[in-house]
């Protein structure tokens, strides 16, 4: 479709378009339900603290995983866990500044005409989207579809970039102190994901020094003797002994056996590389989501005594299994006093 044939909507007809969403949303059960909904899914601290409980719930998953590991101790697992009150009451607090702001900005936003107009573009932009995932490509509802998404797409366009450039300019103090909330919460996601990052480290260097233990033992000998090895072990263990232990691990029967406690010691060493790529993939985000409010805000960060000053970004030596990660320097804030 070329751009000759889409045509702006006016506000009449947004409206008449509208209609059926207002008429969903217009019940005492709807708004109700409405309210209800972006309380709990929207504008709930829970919404904002979820990321960081997820990855103080991975940094206890993983000291559980090495407290089933040979050879770890007591006071390395004590040193490992975390003090949760130390990083979640903390972030408990940071995301509820951001969910009490957000809402407060979705409230003046209810009251505004030109936001009201936007989302009402935006909701019927998504439902048109909705609409042509459902039709056939081929039939003449697609076409009248598509030129009806087409339209509202370029209405919602141009209403961005005039009216609502405009319109944002009434929510700048609040959208100020959001960023400030944002960055504070974010930062202390970091600690997490670097609180994270360290205990992965530790695992890793765990299982490759158990793995290596392991793959010496039978080392350039030959499998049949290996398994004549297995054999012996397993009857000195059993012959004219005290009964067996009940939870006590079995010997290997043979090589083959062995080998696949190799390879499962593998695979939980390739699972901490993941983990750990993953976690500095997160950091990254982070770090360029606190550049993006710098960027956006830094004259009226420093003037409320937000300073920043920029270092390395997250870097990493290496490759494949036995990749090492460098901590990071990262962007810092210092209130002035």
């Amino acid at each position: 479709m070329t751009t000759d044939n889409i045509h702006l909507l006016n506000e009449e007809n947004i409206t008449k378009a509208f209609q059926k969403f207002e008429a969903l949303l217009s019940t005492r059960k709807a708004r109700e339900c409405l309210q209800n909904a972006q309380a709990e899914l929207a504008f709930d601290t829970e919404v904002f603290l979820q990321p960081l409980r997820n990855d103080l719930a991975e940094c206890i998953d993983v000291i559980a995983s090495l407290t089933r590991e040979r050879g770890t101790t007591g006071k390395e697992l004590e040193k490992a866990i975390p003090i949760l009150s130390k990083y979640l009451d903390p972030g408990a607090d940071f995301s509820q500044d951001v969910a009490r702001l957000e809402k407060l900005i979705a409230d003046k936003k209810r009251r505004h005409p030109d936001f009201i107009l936007a989302v009402k573009l935006q909701m019927l932009v998504r439902n048109f989207e909705e609409k042509l995932n459902l039709t056939n490509p081929l039939s003449a509802d697609y076409t009248r579809i598509k030129e009806n998404y087409e339209n509202v797409k370029a209405t919602l366009a141009g209403h961005m970039k005039t009216k609502m450039r405009i319109a944002q300019h009434a929510l700048a103090p609040d959208m100020l102190e959001l960023a400030q909330a944002q960055i504070q919460l974010m930062r202390h996601h970091e600690k997490i994901l670097y609180l994270k990052k360290e205990i992965l480290d530790a695992g890793r260097t765990h299982t490759e020094h158990t793995l290596k233990n392991f793959a010496s033992v039978f080392k350039d000998v030959e499998p049949e003797l290996a398994d004549t090895i297995l054999l012996q072990t397993q009857s000195l263990i059993a012959t004219g002994d005290l009964p067996t232990y009940p939870a006590l691990n079995d010997v290997p029967k043979s090589l083959d056996e062995y080998k696949e406690n190799l390879a499962k010691q593998g695979e939980r060493l390739k699972l901490f590389d993941k983990r750990l790529h993953e976690c500095m993939e997160k950091l990254t985000e982070l770090m360029e989501f606190e550049e993006t409010i710098f960027n956006m805000y830094s004259d009226q960060l420093r003037e409320k005594g937000v300073q920043f000053k920029k270092k390395a970004k997250v870097d990493k030596t290496g490759t494949g299994m036995g990749i090492k990660y460098k901590k990071s320097s990262r962007m810092v804030s210092r209130r002035s006093e």
